[in-house]
């Protein structure tokens, strides 16, 4: 390929992203919009990889008194706005702190992270007067030596905003970076009540009637309740996935995208590139992952038959959806099934939610799920009634389904299955056909249980114990769809399946498939086995029906 932009792959700082020329979409419009918001205290709720870092350290490049921002902002929206620029840029102090690495396996631990941050924090003013004689001037020492306790830092925030208040005369914007990170942690490690004890007070006293803050701005991927964190903060204004404000902030538009592809001489993929990564709806905006488009449009520009890949199951865990399919409730199945196979469910979203019960009900992990962006809103939120929701794109469609093929060979491997191997050997089709529709009514199926899905099915469920499975095997004069080798006792059962249109036709597709064995005499080419048995399976939905002959 002759043009070739750059990318920001791995860079999330907005200063960053434009000293090294990389591609930026521009969403400095949000600045205007926030000087103009009456809110005092602001929290931005995105699922990961949505822009939120890049969001936040454009704004303190923007306001941050100590620097000079102008050549790194020419030629980008808010340039355009001149009373922004005239009354704001680079005229306000600024306390930045990200806590997204904020993590340990106990509350020490998580601590020293946490006062490792704040202490870099402290150090960027320590050319500010401090009082020596005053317990302020020595949590400031404290801070920027590295010595601060858990006192001293659920206090800092605060003093440090008074005292540049006192230095600069101005009110200071803060700036939290993934705020909700640190319970995030605690609630998976055990110290939840320790951390959200020390985050409460932290945070609040420089959200809650602070003299010293003009604006205080937080995002994070999940709205915390007021109960939980924000006690007293009425103030608080939220922007989710659910709401209308901001909706064009965080993420790629279609227009943004469409811009990006024509800039890198890709507009041929936008259709394959919509598929995959597109699909959020939020507000009046269909709204595209950054994370993702950037990757995959970086791939692109080396090879242009390049597939598309899923960079969101790459870019973290995915324990929410672990967590839904562990219910395997008929329910959580049939809408689960929903789901992959592209229709919408309607559910009860609680917007406000605690880590320490995100798993608590089945209304939670839904509610989970669209905020962290595994699902999203199919029309409108409803607050008071069920909200419709759906996937979002074919990414999340194939994270989806691969988890569950995960969990049900998990699943598999940790049962029993004696009952049935010894009616496979037994040579027992009615058995067998209850031993298999047994393990269909407990899975959760997918694709309008298409046939290549019950060939994946039941591959899994003989995967594992101890013999050898061939699956699509040239065999005979065509391929068998199963093979099972039992090379200890030289013994080979052969599947061939069949998908039913209807329960009244399974006995004659099982037969049809028992003949095609036979017509194709799959197993002629296995040599040195003494016994080979033939079993004809069709499915319909939820139920298997076995035929057999023995050879």
């Amino acid at each position: 390929m002759e043009k070739r932009i750059k990318l920001p792959i791995g860079v999330t700082d907005f200063r960053e992203i434009i000293s090294k020329r990389c591609y930026y979409i521009d969403k400095t419009h949000a600045i205007s919009e926030l000087i103009e918001d009456g809110s005092q205290s602001i929290l931005f709720t995105r699922p990961r990889r949505f822009g939120k870092t890049t969001f936040q350290s454009m704004l303190r490049a923007f306001f941050d008194i100590r620097e000079d921002n102008r050549d790194i902002f020419d030629g980008l929206e808010i340039m355009e706005d001149t009373v922004a620029v005239e009354n704001w840029m680079n005229k306000v102090p600024v306390i930045y702190l990200t806590l997204k690495d904020v993590d340990g396996l106990d509350f020490d631990s998580a601590f020293n992270m946490l006062k490792g941050k704040l202490t870099s924090l402290f150090q960027d003013y320590d050319f500010i007067s401090v009082p020596s004689d005053d317990e302020e001037g020595m949590i400031f020492r404290n801070m920027c030596k590295g010595r601060a306790t858990t006192g001293d830092a659920s206090r800092s925030l605060e003093i440090l905003a008074k005292l540049l208040y006192k230095h600069y005369g101005k009110k200071v914007i803060i700036l939290i970076d993934e705020y909700d990170v640190p319970l995030d942690k605690a609630e998976k490690n055990g110290y939840y009540t320790e951390m959200l004890s020390l985050m409460r007070t932290m945070l609040l006293s420089v959200l809650k009637d602070c003299p010293y803050t003009e604006k205080g701005i937080l995002t994070g991927c999940l709205r915390i309740s007021k109960e939980s964190l924000f006690t007293g903060l009425n103030n608080l204004s939220v922007h989710s996935v659910t709401g209308d404000e901001y909706a064009d902030a965080f993420g790629f538009t279609e227009a943004e995208v469409a811009k990006l592809l024509k800039d890198a001489e890709l507009e041929d993929k936008a259709g394959i590139i919509q598929d995959w990564y597109d699909g959020y709806n939020i507000g009046k905006e269909h709204i595209y992952t950054p994370w993702d488009v950037i990757s995959y449009v970086n791939r692109l520009q080396v090879n242009r038959d390049a597939e598309p890949e899923n960079y969101w199951a790459n870019s973290s865990g995915n324990d929410v959806i672990r967590r839904l399919i562990d219910i395997t409730d008929a329910e959580v199945g049939d809408d689960y099934s929903s789901l992959i196979e592209g229709r919408s469910i309607r559910k009860k979203i609680i917007e406000t939610l605690t880590y320490h019960n995100l798993y608590s009900s089945e209304e939670n992990i839904w509610s989970l799920l669209l905020m962290t962006g595994y699902l999203t809103l199919a029309g409108g939120y409803n607050p008071n009634g069920e909200t419709v929701l759906k996937l979002p794109n074919e990414e999340i469609r194939y994270l989806f389904a691969s988890l569950v093929d995960e969990w049900f060979k998990e699943t598999v491997r940790k049962s029993d299955r004696k009952g049935l191997f010894e009616a496979i050997w037994n040579v027992d089709a009615e058995e067998l056909s209850s031993v298999i529709t047994s393990y269909l009514f407990d899975t959760i199926s997918y694709y309008d249980y298409r046939e290549d899905y019950y060939h994946a099915f039941l591959a899994g469920l003989l995967s594992g114990a101890g013999y050898t499975v061939k699956s699509n095997r040239e065999t005979g004069s065509g391929r068998a769809d199963i093979i099972l080798l039992d090379k200890r006792n030289r013994q080979v059962a052969i599947f061939e399946l069949k998908r039913s249109e209807s329960e009244g036709k399974m006995e004659e597709d099982a037969k049809k498939a028992l003949r095609q064995i036979e017509e194709r005499r799959y197993g002629s080419d296995l040599q040195g086995y003494k016994r080979i048995i033939r079993y004809g399976v069709a499915f319909y939905q939820k139920e298997a029906l076995v035929k057999t002959f023995p050879s």
